[in-house]
């Protein structure tokens, strides 16, 4: 959840972990008998292994960019270049785990929801 670069919100977490598990999915459907079309499969497994590269890509892309900026802010108002670089790779850190933190929340409640709704209905 890194504010300004594309497919790192929930949605795109949930569409770039769905999408990497599809080859474990498709063996599995294969094991049960299922016809596929593994060109589909690589096709979008690939599709979303260029998504991450991409959004790795643009996060070393801006840190390469705006790091210099950052520590030169930082130097001018005392902090150490040791204590920056820390909080630069906390708040990075931080920041994709909150992201897959709320996926993870809004997938338990989801399952939730579909469970108590199953419940009531019967």
């Amino acid at each position: 959840m890194t504010a300004g670069v594309p497919g790192t919100g929930i949605g795109g977490l949930f569409y770039l972990v769905a999408a990497l598990l599809l080859p474990a999915r498709g063996l599995i459907r294969r094991v049960r008998g299922a016809r596929l079309s593994w060109l589909e499969i690589a096709r979008t497994t690939g599709l979303a292994l260029g998504v991450f590269l991409g959004i790795w890509a643009t996060g070393w892309l801006l840190g390469l960019i705006l790091g210099p900026a950052v520590r030169t802010v930082g130097a001018a108002a005392g902090a150490k270049t040791a204590v920056l670089a820390r909080t630069e790779n906390i708040v990075r850190g931080a920041a994709l785990l909150a992201g897959f933190a709320t996926l993870a929340a809004v997938l338990l409640f989801v399952q939730a929801a579909r469970f108590l709704t199953r419940k009531k209905s019967q």
